[in-house]
């Protein structure tokens, strides 16, 4: 995908979007199979792509345990 057609963001993305990092410290993942959604995140002087997932269709957090 041409980088100009992917979606930027600034300092904030929609509330019904989250990142891993998002999920995660609201106890979610991302469904097994759940579409990404790619955006360009712009915070301060960092920019970065990541994804996005919406928060309906995550699921509890599994924390693995150690065999």
């Amino acid at each position: 995908m041409p980088k100009d057609k992917i979606p930027t963001s600034h300092q904030t993305h929609p509330p019904d979007l989250a990142t891993t990092e998002d999920l995660k410290l609201e106890s979610l993942q991302p469904a097994e199979g759940q579409t990404v959604a790619l955006s360009n995140l712009r915070t301060g002087d960092r920019e970065h792509f990541c994804g996005l997932y919406r928060r309906s269709d995550a699921v509890p957090l599994q924390v693995k345990e150690n065999a």
